[in-house]
């Protein structure tokens, strides 16, 4: 019997391989599509599963009130772990960790690195297995750990254990380890991540102050091993005496308790978009919000599409075939049989389409890799739940787009069907509403596509209130430093101007309660160089006058933006006094507003104080946009010479909207991408529709034409009814597009934006008629134009 359901499917669909092949495609790239976006998902699901052992493992976080909301830091002060460290109650086991950028020495080249410090039991609490070596010396102060990639780095062909490394802290002084173990490669969707790792003590063997003493503003990740939640409650109970010499000194960073995090739930609390966000994590993030979620509802929607089209053909195909199921009901055909072979048909088309999608995601899978940095070709082997979702997404899409079609038109009595009282086509309800569907959606994606396209390229020209991108900072320890990198680079000709501050702007900026006579506003606060500091950063003045050479200023006046003018109400903002933590100031100026925050959140109230020279922790540079990569070069260089023993730490200013810019990038692509697949995938099942529409119309199209009408009458009678879905479905998707970008994305991610205008919505109407008129006009014009003779020849 299933040999039978087989060859009828493959007689079908060889007789109709144009649309057969049509649907494959589109199907193909929509499971492709879901395979990518079901490893991208897997990969972020699996997030520390290689840490099987860590199930009574706790994150000790410290708890905090900021601008009046409560938050959740993932690290704790310093001798508050030396503390439990020494002599605590509660927690069986400790392990804390901490990192600092080193210079690397080796074959007389320097290398930029970055050191772990942790306790033993790290080792013990998670998995890490070691390639070679042993963690026999891990104590010991001249051994280090490091990772596979880091051996083949330094140690290539070589024997990695016992070699030797030369390390420069951020003190300059040198100091040489030898590798006792090489890690096996860890794998990238881990929260901890380390190429070279040696014991705690040797982090803070040499500080200025010491790591038990409370002064130490030092934060660090710490994990506990605890016996149950009876414990988990002892230790918080015994870390609360712990807050009064914390905030005795470190006003700055007040504390209002502690709490303990699983460690199975930090996967999934280190996405800033997300619900239940940890600040300060010094551990890798995983981003499962956006990254997640739009690709999932990306291939759904095109899923959806791509089935719309198989209910759609299957229905049409169904209508040139309703005399075959007449007579195999007559001969005693049953309906289930009937259900059997439709369904059979459409898992064929399935698993072919699936067969493509392989092949599209092999082809896609190295895109993928190059655009998200990380490697999601899954492991056959072991990945068993890949295998499921292979399989049920062709047998779910089989059934979701021809049971309707089965069950439909297995339904019809044999006696109307033979004596042509029963039709199917264009004319039912069910296959116009699926192609009103499908063309909404298409018309919705266009409408978001070509907004966010317009939204992309306006952030790519927006005016940040400085020159953004032509700055270059570079972080110094001391005034020391800042003083022989400034002096050293005043010749090179491209460089404009040299500044420098203490807070950077848009980066180590805080937040702080500003008291006027009017009263109070949150603002952000930055320690900045005088007039060459603002000059480099390309920041105006818009009244008052700027701070003055020297350090006179710097503990009575203030510039504040326009909009802190603004918000607190003061018309005439100069000379006011302004009280920050029980310090009066002096407005002698305002700036112009610059984006604090970027483009993604509006431009808050800003004060600028002056910072003393010794106090810098920045060395700003602007030279030409052009010529930046060239200087940024030619800092590192100086760098390495002014400061050959310390790391060279630097970054554009440009990259800290690095981020946001790539979101914006990323949601302009996927919003046009997506637009393109459903307007293509609609257009196909158009293309479908009709052709097998006017197949079955072909002898009332010859009548009209033999009675005496027109070729634009026939083709007016056979485009009506398309063209009021198309209208219809363009008029709907366009109001759902309109609400989607301006009430949410405009409202809630982008709040500086661009005004759309009539423009997305005029050319979402011209490509959906276009696409009518092409595809509707041809087809229909073809069967106008033939000898109606042909037509009518076999009746």
């Amino acid at each position: 019997m299933f040999s039978n359901y087989f060859k009828i499917a493959f007689r079908v669909l060889w007789r109709n391989k144009i649309y057969v092949m049509l649907n494959v495609a589109g199907l193909g790239f929509a499971i492709a599509c879901c395979i990518l976006a079901y490893l991208n998902y897997n990969y972020r699901e699996k997030y520390d599963q290689n840490h099987t052992n860590a199930g009574n493992i706790y994150r000790l976080n410290s708890e905090r009130t900021v601008d009046g909301s409560k938050q959740t830091w993932g690290v704790v002060p310093l001798p508050l772990a030396q503390s439990m460290q020494k002599d605590f109650a509660g927690p069986e086991r400790l392990a804390r960790v901490s990192s600092a950028s080193v210079i690397v020495k080796h074959n007389d080249a320097s290398f930029d690195e970055r050191i772990h410090y942790t306790d033993k039991a790290l080792f013990d609490f998670f998995n890490f297995p070691l390639k070679y070596g042993n963690l026999s010396g891990f104590e010991k102060a001249d051994q280090v750990i490091i990772s596979q990639s880091l051996a083949e780095k330094y140690f290539p062909k070589r024997m990695p254990v016992g070699q030797s490394l030369t390390l420069i802290g951020a003190d300059g002084n040198n100091k040489v380890y030898r590798v006792a173990a090489v890690t096996q490669k860890i794998p990238e969707n881990s929260s901890i991540h380390f190429d070279i790792i040696t014991t705690f003590e040797n982090g803070f063997a040499n500080g200025k102050v010491q790591a038990d003493d409370w002064s130490n503003a030092t934060r660090i990740t710490t994990f506990v091993q605890l016996e149950n939640e009876q414990a988990a409650r002892l230790v918080i109970s015994n870390l609360m005496p712990l807050l009064a010499p914390h905030n005795n000194n470190h006003k700055d960073w007040l504390l209002e308790g502690f709490s303990l995090q699983p460690f199975s739930s930090l996967a999934t609390s280190s996405d800033i978009d997300m619900p239940g966000y940890v600040y300060g994590s010094q551990l890798n993030s995983n981003p499962r919000g956006v990254l997640v979620i739009v690709p999932v509802i990306m291939s759904i929607f095109i899923l959806i599409i791509t089935c719309f089209n198989f209910t759609n053909v299957s229905i049409a195909f169904a209508s040139g075939r309703l005399k075959e199921i007449g007579i195999r009901k007559v001969i005693g055909g049953l309906r289930k049989e009937l259900i059997w072979q439709f369904l059979t048909e459409n898992i064929i088309l399935c698993l072919l389409a699936s067969t493509l999608g392989l092949l599209f995601v092999s082809q896609l899978t190295p895109t993928m890799i190059a655009l998200t940095g990380i490697d999601l070709s899954p492991d056959l082997s072991k990945d068993f739940g890949f295998w499921i979702f292979l399989i049920l997404v062709p047998v779910v899409s089989a059934i979701c787009s021809g049971l309707y079609p089965a069950l439909y038109v297995s339904s019809f009595q044999p006696v109307r069907i033979l004596k042509g009282k029963t039709s199917l086509g264009s004319s039912n309800r069910f296959t116009r509403f699926l192609l009103l569907a499908q063309f909404s959606l298409s018309c919705f994606a266009l409408v978001v596509g070509i907004v966010m396209t317009q939204n992309a390229a306006f952030q790519q020209k927006a005016d940040y209130g400085y020159a953004i991108n032509e700055v270059a900072v570079v972080q110094v320890s001391n005034a020391l430093q800042y003083s022989a990198l400034s002096q050293a680079i005043q010749s090179n000709p491209e460089i404009k101007s040299v500044g420098g501050s203490t807070q950077q702007i848009s980066d180590g900026t805080y937040t702080q309660t500003a008291k006027t006579k009017l009263g109070e506003v949150q603002a952000q606060i930055a320690q900045v160089g005088g007039q060459q500091y603002l000059k480099t950063m390309g920041i105006s003045l818009v009244d008052g006058r700027q701070f003055h050479d020297g350090e006179a200023d710097a503990d009575v006046s203030i510039l504040v933006n326009q909009t802190f003018v603004e918000r607190s109400g003061l018309s005439q903002p100069l000379g006011q006094q302004v009280t920050l933590d029980s310090a009066r100031y002096t407005i002698i100026g305002v700036v112009n507003d610059y984006k604090e925050f970027g483009l993604h959140d509006i431009v808050p109230p800003c004060i600028l104080r002056l910072a003393k020279p010794e106090d810098y922790k920045y060395v700003v540079v602007r030279a030409d946009k052009d010529k930046l990569p060239g200087v940024t070069k030619y800092l590192q260089s100086t760098w390495h010479k002014v400061a050959p023993n310390v790391p060279y730490r630097a970054f554009l200013q440009s990259d800290l909207i690095e981020k946001e810019l790539r979101m914006t990038q990323a949601f302009k692509s996927i919003s046009f991408f997506l637009a393109i697949v459903t307007f293509l995938l609609s257009a196909s099942g158009l293309f479908a529709q009709i052709s097998l529409n006017i197949d079955k119309r072909s002898k009332e199209i010859g009548m009209r034409k033999v009675l005496g009408a027109s070729v634009l009458q026939i083709i007016g009678s056979v485009n009506r009814r398309f063209v009021r879905i198309l209208s219809l479905a363009f008029v709907v998707g366009s109001v759902f597009g309109y609400l989607f970008t301006n009430k949410f994305i405009f409202q809630f991610i982008f709040k500086y934006h661009p005004d759309a205008g009539p423009g997305p919505y005029v050319i979402t109407f011209l490509s959906v008629m276009l696409c009518c008129a092409l595809i509707i006009g041809s087809k229909v014009y073809n069967a106008a134009t033939a000898n109606p003779i042909e037509r009518l020849r076999a009746d």
